[in-house]
């Protein structure tokens, strides 16, 4: 029973589909196995018949060779003991070349390798001159070897070489010794062709082709006709004593087999594959039989599972209505089950019972063939008796014969895209209305075709309803691409700035429109659009308030300025008063003595000429201080000019020191060497510092300081990006809780002050793009002053001029700014911060 239903499962079926087709290619396997076999083992007895008689051969030219080299020792001895040594070396040298056919010259050298004898083989030619005696050797091969004979005491030999009309030769350099002392060499000039069919059997050169090479395989000799370098059979053995240049190489002459084996090999081999496509196409059969009955269930398989992991309901329905199938998905829907809805007909368990005309409708529409593209929207019922919206779309139903036996709907519940597109429509409603109410135009432009996409009420009512606003927003111009390529969708992004889309920012600038009469905040950036292609948004602010805001509050602070100007020039009146009175009674004085003078005749026209120039000197004197009063309190707009740290310094102490002399206050002056030119306003920086330096004053005076405390400092120092002005005293200082609001406008400790003065200050500074601080200083006995500093940035103009080096106030390191005080003043010193006390810090 095991065995059968073996043979019915599908391990079976492969069993035995490839089991025929295993034991055939097992067979084959065997038979290509066995040939190789007996192959190599044929190969490798013929290798090693190859290698032994390779060897025995060796030995028979090393045995020749080294029988030969005792003759040629012989013949150096008879050199070495008789006197009659050249006549013995020439018989022994006849009847050496006479026994060894491969001797071809035979001659003896003297110490100075001068050939002394020479014996040739007859078969030579005679009019072959290789060495002639009593000259010295010549042959480079010949002269290596008799060198490293005459050092080594020993025989030597050559490397295989051509010697002209004779072949390629050897040679062996024996040498000759008398008394322990080099005399001479015997050498033996040995043809390699001769060595080889000398040495060689005949038996060996019937069965194999044996050849004689050198180092660089070159064939010297060879017992083939043909060349056997290309022989799959080859041994190489080196021959002694030539170990170094002469190689022997035996190359077998193997044959492959016969056609009779060979015709027994390829009758196997095709019936094999004979019997191998008979079993290739019956595997093929029952493979597509397998195939089939795999793919039937495999297709089955797959069609259930995709019917059952389906989200969509389906349900097929007869001709009547009646049902006849559900899917998982129809039944987890409606909650009923799939035995609870086969079979039944018209009404329909999920039919919702005061829907029932409508279902009925819906159901004869589909029985007659008329159901909707769309399909229908209808309410179903589930088994709880909750109701949903879906969607059902119809088709007809086809069997193999191409009849109609049915219908098959798909069912699919809407409920939650229904609420979403509900809720999406609410909140487009929200957002339309939130765009329609802002105090701001909002434009969406599809820049690709100059097509507005949307605009809120307050752009229609500001532009219309076109293009024409957005870009008189946005201060550019009507792509020329749009035109001209409108229709091109591969170049929808043509023109678009790259970096915008990759990196989304908004673009914010001002823009004033003419004939609104408007000034507009714009924001600009690019978006993704709902139907993803790449908009520019704009959204316009009116700001034209905060413009005229703006304007007016300019207005009002160059007012302030100014008045700031004229309540220091107010609180100065008695000093300015004082200071013209010097030169108006001095010119009143030289007048009336001049003209009691002339009236007495007693004047001279050299000491009325003096006294004119005096008086004109006074005259200029007081016209320099009113013009410099005008210069500082007349009304002008911010001009930025080149000027130079020393002149703006000097400038505004010619108004402070009026000040300072009143109050008993002395003034010490460090400006740094090289300082650069400013790019600035120099009456609003004269303005500045002569607040901080009046405010220093004041600080002092109130403080009631005595000797060389009762002074101030002015430091003017710089680096490579900004120059730092610092005004310190030995005032009061400032209390720390007044410091955070030191600059805020309208803010004073003083009861006649109007909270100004250091407003604008910071004001005029900022416009000057630099900073402007303060911070008090201590000593051992507690708060000892404050100090005042601003920063102006350097800028390059193209009329900055360099410093002058041969102006003092820019070479040197202190200089002393006032002018001669009362006595009581004290001596200058120098210093770099100025401090005002708690109530100066607002009025000028």
């Amino acid at each position: 029973m095991r065995f059968q239903a073996f043979m019915r499962s599908r391990s079976a079926d492969r069993l035995l589909l490839f089991g025929p087709l295993l034991s055939l290619v097992l067979f084959l396997g065997a038979a290509a196995a066995l040939v190789r076999y007996t192959q190599q083992t044929e190969l490798q007895r013929e290798r090693d018949t190859l290698q032994r008689d390779s060897e025995w051969a060796q030995q028979r030219m090393s045995l020749e060779m080294a029988l030969m080299q005792e003759q040629v020792q012989s013949m150096a001895n008879a050199l070495e003991s008789s006197p009659r040594g050249p006549a013995r070396l020439e018989a022994m040298a006849r009847n050496f070349i006479h026994q060894h056919q491969s001797v071809e010259l035979i001659y003896a050298t003297d110490a100075k390798a001068r050939v002394t004898q020479t014996v040739m083989n007859p078969g030579l030619p005679h009019d072959l001159k290789l060495l002639q005696a009593g000259k010295p050797l010549t042959l480079a091969f010949s002269e290596r070897a008799y060198a490293q004979a005459q050092s080594s005491l020993h025989t030597t030999y050559t490397l295989p070489y051509l010697l002209p009309r004779v072949g390629w030769v050897v040679e062996s350099v024996t040498p000759v010794l008398r008394d322990q002392q080099f005399v001479g060499t015997v050498n033996a000039v040995f043809s390699v062709d001769g060595l080889l069919r000398g040495a060689v059997a005949q038996e060996l050169s019937s069965r194999y082709a044996v050849a004689l090479i050198n180092q660089n395989q070159d064939v010297l000799a060879s017992s083939a006709s043909a060349e056997t370098g290309m022989k799959p059979l080859q041994y190489l053995v080196a021959l002694h004593p030539f170990d170094a240049g002469l190689f022997m190489r035996v190359s077998s002459y193997h044959t492959a087999p016969g056609w009779g084996v060979r015709g027994l090999y390829w009758a196997v081999f095709v019936l094999s594959a004979l019997m191998l496509w008979m079993l290739w196409g019956t595997w093929r059969q029952m493979r597509q039989r397998l195939l089939t009955q795999e793919s039937l269930t495999r297709e089955t398989a797959f069609r259930r599972a995709m019917e059952n992991s389906l989200s969509t309901g389906m349900q097929a329905i007869d001709l009547k209505g009646r049902i006849s199938y559900v899917n998982l998905a129809f039944c987890k829907m409606t909650g009923f089950a799939e035995e609870e809805l086969v079979g039944r007909a018209p009404p329909h368990p999920y039919w919702p019972p005061r829907r029932s005309a409508e279902m009925a409708l819906a159901l004869q529409q589909t029985l007659d063939g008329l159901a909707p593209p769309s399909g229908f929207a209808l309410k179903m019922r589930r088994k709880d008796g909750s109701e949903f919206d879906a969607r059902i779309y119809v088709s007809a139903l086809i069997d193999a014969r191409e009849r109609q036996t049915g219908w098959i709907t798909s069912v699919t519940d809407i409920t939650e895209p229904t609420r979403i597109r509900q809720e999406l429509a609410a909140s487009h409603e929200r957002f339309v209305a939130v765009l329609e109410g802002l105090d701001a135009a909002v434009s969406v432009l599809a820049i690709d075709r100059n097509e507005q996409l949307f605009a809120n009420k307050l752009y229609r009512q500001w532009f219309g309803a076109s293009a024409h606003g957005h870009y008189l927003l946005s201060g550019q111009d009507p792509s020329p691409y749009a035109l001209q390529d409108g229709d091109d969708n591969v170049d929808a992004y043509a023109g678009l700035p790259a970096g915008e889309i990759i990196n989304p920012s908004a673009q914010v600038h001002e823009i004033h429109v003419a004939a609104l009469e408007r000034w507009f905040d714009v924001r600009l950036r690019y978006i993704q659009w709902v139907d993803g292609r790449v908009v520019q948004m704009l959204i316009a602010t009116d700001v034209t308030a905060r413009h005229q805001a703006e304007d007016v509050a300019r207005n009002q602070e160059e007012k302030a300025q100014i008045t700031s100007r004229l309540i220091a020039m107010g609180e100065m009146a008695s000093s300015l008063a004082h200071e013209l009175n010097q030169p108006l009674t001095a010119i009143n004085n030289y007048c009336s003595g001049m003209i009691a003078r002339i009236k007495g005749q007693s004047m001279p026209p050299q000491e009325l000429q003096a006294a004119l120039e005096k008086t004109a000197r006074q005259a200029q004197r007081a016209a320099a201080v009113i013009r410099r009063v005008r210069d500082f309190v007349k009304k002008s707009e911010p001009h930025r000019i080149a000027c130079r740290v020393q002149d703006v310094v000097q400038n505004t102490l010619e108004l402070a020191e009026i000040d300072l002399r009143r109050r008993n206050v002395r003034l010490f002056t460090h400006i740094a060497p090289g300082i650069p030119t400013l790019w600035a306003d120099p009456i609003l920086i004269e303005q500045v510092l002569l607040n901080l330096l009046r405010n220093a004053a004041e600080s002092v005076d109130k403080a009631q300081r005595t000797g060389l405390a009762r002074s101030i400092e002015l430091h003017i120092d710089a680096d490579p990006r900004q120059t730092t002005f610092s005004v310190k005293d030995n005032g009061t200082g400032v209390p720390e809780d007044v410091l955070p609001h030191l600059f805020e406008a309208f803010y004073t400790t003083k009861s006649e002050g109007l909270g100004i003065g250091l407003n604008i200050c910071r004001s005029i500074i900022e416009y000057h793009h630099g900073r402007l601080w303060a911070e008090n200083q201590y000593n051992q006995d507690g708060l000892s002053g404050c100090v005042f500093s601003f920063t102006l940035p350097f800028e390059a103009t193209p009329d900055a001029a360099p410093p002058n080096a041969n102006d003092p106030a820019e070479v040197g390191t202190t200089i002393s700014t006032s002018r001669p005080v009362p006595p009581t003043t004290t001596t200058p010193a120098t210093s770099s911060f100025v401090s005002p006390s708690d109530h100066n810090q607002t009025n000028p």
